[in-house]
């Protein structure tokens, strides 16, 4: 990762046109970024938690989504070493780890799905079993899971800490977001590059042709539908995309997580049968 990041720092040297060229063909992770977002109202977002390597020193790595009490899922790329990791849930400035509303969770157990490669493409989710059950309040509270196999339409919003513009590489202090436009799997595929690694079991949002960027947003963090009549839903996991994202204007790749209920089933049940 740090070898792209080197890379696109250089290309904010080159000019313009070979910019353009160069740009377009680096399929990444994403960056812990929103490109143009703007900062969330507290508490809209009560499902999002930090992640980091180490329990017992923060540094925020990847974001997660809360899906129980005891549950959180993530992109399979932001796991080295589940066990041992450390997690808040009830931020919104990402330093201030201190606050009422923060609740501090030690990674117990976690499973990577089997069949991710380790590499930009499908598969790339992860579930982590908390120590302790987080205590749902106004500021942690769970999103829902989709229905199976269900296919995200219309738009979303997409929840994460970090940097506003792409090639200044400082992350922002408080929560950010963005809305995005969810973009049909077929025309996600023709936007793209032929080399993509792109599969079914992906969804694509668009940047909306104007810099704003769904890319760089929280890898492993959530893409939701909002409805103010509904719990929120967590539709995508954020995973891969082009870079830098806001220049590009390409389609924004994330887990699409309706096509993994029953892997989500099969790991806790096995979980709970194991201990």
């Amino acid at each position: 990762m740090k070898a792209v990041l080197v890379f696109v720092f250089a290309l904010a040297c080159v000019n313009a046109s070979v910019l353009e060229e160069l740009q377009k063909l680096t399929a990444s992770f994403t960056t812990p970024y929103i490109i143009k977002g703007e900062e969330a109202v507290p508490n809209s977002a009560p499902y999002i938690v930090s992640l980091s390597r180490k329990f017992k020193r923060h540094s925020h790595t990847c974001g997660g989504t809360i899906i129980n009490k005891e549950w959180i899922v993530t992109a399979a790329h932001c796991i080295s070493k589940a066990v041992g990791m450390g997690v808040y849930a009830g931020l919104h400035e990402r330093l201030q780890t201190s606050v009422p509303t923060a609740q501090h969770r030690q990674v117990d157990f976690g499973k990577v799905h089997s069949e991710y490669q380790g590499d930009v493409g499908p598969y790339d989710i992860a579930l982590l079993h908390v120590s302790e059950p987080f205590e749902f309040n106004e500021s942690v509270q769970p999103a829902v899971l989709p229905q199976h196999e269900s296919i995200p339409q219309g738009n979303a919003s997409l929840y994460g800490w970090g940097q506003t513009k792409a090639f200044v590489f400082s992350a922002a202090k408080t929560l950010q977001t963005v809305k995005t436009e969810i973009v049909d799997w077929d025309e996600c595929k023709e936007a793209l590059p032929d080399s993509a690694p792109l599969d079914p079991s992906n969804v694509c949002s668009s940047s909306l042709g104007n810099g704003v960027s769904a890319c760089n947003g929280d890898s492993g963090g959530p893409l939701v539908k909002e409805d103010a009549n509904s719990p929120t839903e967590l539709i995508g996991i954020v995973s891969w995309g082009y870079i830098p994202c806001g220049k590009a204007n390409m389609p924004s790749i994330y887990t699409r997580v309706s096509a993994y209920i029953d892997w989500i089933v099969d790991i806790q049940s096995a979980y709970y049968k194991l201990f």
